[in-house]
């Protein structure tokens, strides 16, 4: 796999964040929370990167809370094929645990496929949001 994390200074990275808008779909105040992730990259406190290989073309967003390793929001094609890829990196930096949320079914079958575990759902009207973690002492890639 092919990883570039794309710098805030760099001049093509808040453009290039707009992928990022799909990942917001199904929450109740999609475009605030996408200008929250901007903000967030544009002041360094997460990081955006690409990862590509054969049959996978991702870009994410994540950021460190409370010692674990938080992906905020991710969009692109062969999450199952880089899921490994991309929990591997995150133990190999140090991390005891990878979290993610969101407001897509889909998205929350390819979690449980890739072994994290459904923690908390919190519904606000017609939107549902559900936590995700994966205890990364406990992954086996084989």
């Amino acid at each position: 796999m092919r990883w570039l994390h794309l710098k805030p200074s760099h001049l093509t990275t808040i453009r290039t964040l707009q992928r990022m808008k799909p990942a917001f779909v199904g929450s109740d105040l999609p475009k605030a929370e996408y200008a929250e992730v901007v903000e967030k990259v544009r002041r360094k406190e997460a990081s955006f990167y690409q990862v590509k290989g054969q049959g996978v073309s991702l870009s994410f967003v994540g950021q460190v809370i409370d010692g674990e390793y938080h992906i905020i929001a991710m969009v692109g094609a062969g999450l199952l094929e880089g899921a490994s890829a991309i929990i591997e990196r995150v133990k190999a930096a140090g991390f005891g645990a990878i979290t993610f949320h969101t407001y897509r079914r889909g998205m929350r079958r390819i979690l449980n496929r890739v072994g994290f575990e459904q923690v908390s759902t919190v519904r606000d009207g017609n939107v549902l949001e559900t936590r995700h973690r994966l205890e990364l002492g406990e992954f086996n890639n084989g």
